[in-house]
């Protein structure tokens, strides 16, 4: 899985705008949970304008519904940082 694979799997959701996508895998390197993987892409940041005023659970749960398949082949860390602005 890349960044691409995300964005692609993130791109039907109008609810909300997905304004920026990070790797932050390589900030992590050697953490306890990914230091024995095979899996380039373990850290993801991602950036989200909330321009409907949705509840920050609502937002989670879709965005963990979309990317299961990227948890499943070793994504060990989502960080979902909300906008209203």
């Amino acid at each position: 899985m890349n960044l691409n694979n995300i964005k692609i799997l993130l791109q039907d959701i109008s609810e909300f705008e997905i304004l920026e996508i990070i790797n932050n895998s390589d900030k992590h390197m050697g953490h306890a949970g990914v230091e024995n993987t095979s899996t380039i892409l373990t850290h993801v940041e991602l950036r989200i304008f909330n321009k409907n005023n949705l509840k920050k659970i609502d937002i989670h749960r879709t965005i963990h519904e979309k990317l299961e398949p990227v948890f499943k082949s070793g994504l060990h860390s989502l960080e979902i940082k909300i906008s209203n602005r």
